[in-house]
């Protein structure tokens, strides 16, 4: 990612956050703390942001991002991972080659492993964890309050990357 790529992604937050669905960042979301965070990620910390455009290529100013994994350091989880992909492109194994993509980069860096969170009912995704090597590691309950008042259950995972 670079400094360009970061209004595609914040478009790309702005339409899976509106599905209300597979993320916990919701509509209304404040945009520029988003903006500072990831403009604090360009290499600051040595975690990289992987952006996808429609034509596999690097992203064009101004061109959708249609897919995007962001890794950061949590001090319970270790290096964890984000990762959404634009509905119209979703079932065509966009999320694979991504997470495909951060697991060779953190076993090239030395990295043991790689956590995420996911919401139970985001079944595809799930199964698309458990197929790339994440096992589950812990079950959250009550994790996150939604504008609507529900509250969802996270599921902690991780991909053990050596031996």
């Amino acid at each position: 990612m670079i400094e360009s790529d970061i209004e595609s992604i914040l478009d790309l937050f702005t339409v899976v956050a509106d599905e209300r669905v597979y993320i916990a960042t919701e509509p209304g979301f404040d945009r520029a703390a988003y903006r500072a965070r990831l403009e604090r990620g360009l290499g600051r910390d040595g975690l990289p942001i992987w952006v996808v455009a429609d034509d596999a290529t690097a992203l064009q100013p101004g061109e959708p991002a249609i897919g995007q994994l962001g890794l950061w350091t949590s001090d319970d989880d270790g290096i964890t991972l984000g990762m959404m992909v634009a509905p119209a492109f979703r079932g065509l194994g966009l999320g694979r080659l991504l997470l495909q993509t951060a697991m060779d980069w953190a076993r090239d860096n030395d990295h043991a492993t790689l956590a995420l969170l996911v919401h139970p009912g985001n079944g595809r995704a799930i199964a698309l964890y458990h197929a790339m090597g994440f096992e589950r590691i812990a079950y959250y309950e009550r994790d996150i309050r939604r504008q609507s008042g529900e509250v969802w259950d996270t599921i902690l995972m991780r991909a053990y990357l050596t031996g």
